[in-house]
């Protein structure tokens, strides 16, 4: 019996023995990155797949798992065991099958997309040094070096009452005093332009060709041109015409934006370049795939779905259908002797 038992334990070693023989040489044959570290639910986790990973934790939080790469790396491990297993459980359970988790699983799918297009755009030569270049010289006015005005305006309606209000002002010994509360209350009383007569007639900065801070507020470029000639707080002797209205100009400001070389630039223009060839090549795989993909369409149908005020998509009753009939109770609702009606 007993070398019956050694016989046994021998064969069982000797197995063993070849088993750990022929592991260890299979792992010879594989690179440092391609050796199995954990295997859950027949998934293995390799030592590629694992480094892939921490490269997504930021330094700090690493720090946070332990004084030691040693318990970093134990500590990560044991993470990313709990993640898989979690996530195995919820497919146990079914609850990739849900509408909600599967329109979020949908939505990482799209935005791993358009990463994926968005780095090829970046690689592509429609994105590259000339064609940046390109587009820095076709814009070039827009990256030049460019004088802003901050200009005061009283708008008036006529070059007679222009004239008067400029006399009143330089006949006006005290003007110096309280020169911006004096020309605020004249913007008050006299200014016809009613949006900007309650602040000092302030335009903001004006550039040379009239346009402002504010990309819906366009002004006469007549009234930079009359403000470029004076001194900082200045007013100008003379009224200006604009249009069928005559304005008294005053100087408040100026900045001077430097010039944008194609270097500063080259970043900002490059995204925008890429955002462009991402949004193409997003259209023409949209474009194949419809094409592929979409069998059946009826768009005469979609009368039959209702957007309520709150934004919730719901099915249309059909006409000529039954209000359909419920006869259980939600537990803690209400109970009631007639079945309630949807």
């Amino acid at each position: 019996m007993r070398v019956k038992t050694l016989l046994i334990c021998s064969a069982l070693a000797g197995g063993l023995g070849f088993a750990v023989s022929a592991f260890a040489v299979s792992a010879l044959g594989q690179s440092r990155t391609e050796r199995v570290v954990v295997t859950i639910g027949g998934v293995p986790l390799t030592v590629a797949d694992i480094e892939a990973r921490i490269a997504r934790v930021p330094a700090f939080r690493l720090r946070e798992l332990g004084p030691t790469v040693d318990e970093q790396r134990h500590k990560l491990i044991e993470q990313l065991i709990d993640l898989e297993l979690l996530a195995t459980g919820a497919r146990v359970d079914k609850l990739d099958e849900r509408d909600d988790v599967g329109m979020r699983l949908r939505r990482v799918l799209v935005n791993a997309l358009e990463a994926k297009l968005r780095d090829e755009a970046l690689a592509s030569a429609a994105v590259g040094d000339d064609a940046v270049r390109r587009v820095y010289e076709l814009n070039r006015s827009r990256y030049v070096s460019e004088t802003r005005l901050k200009i005061w305006q009283i708008v008036l309606n006529t070059r007679e009452d222009a004239d008067k209000l400029l006399k009143e002002i330089r006949d006006d010994k005290a003007w110096d005093s309280d020169a911006v509360g004096k020309w605020d209350d004249l913007a008050r009383k006299w200014s016809i332009d009613k949006t900007t007569a309650m602040k000092k007639g302030n335009l903001g900065f004006v550039s040379v060709d009239g346009t402002t801070q504010d990309k819906l507020v366009r002004v006469n470029p007549v009234l930079f041109a009359a403000a470029n000639k004076l001194l900082e707080g200045a007013i100008a002797t003379e009224p200006v015409q604009d249009g069928s209205v005559w304005v008294i100009v005053s100087r408040r400001g100026t900045v001077t934006t430097p010039e944008r070389t194609l270097e500063s630039e080259a970043p900002a223009i490059r995204q925008q370049l890429a955002k462009q060839q991402q949004g193409e090549r997003m259209e023409a795989m949209l474009k194949g795939l419809r094409k592929k993909y979409v069998q059946e369409f009826h768009p005469e149908r979609l009368s039959d779905v209702t957007i309520d005020l709150g934004g919730a998509v719901s099915s249309a009753r059909r006409p000529g259908s039954l209000p359909r009939l419920h006869t259980a109770v939600r537990p803690g609702a209400p109970s009631s002797d007639n079945a309630t009606l949807r």
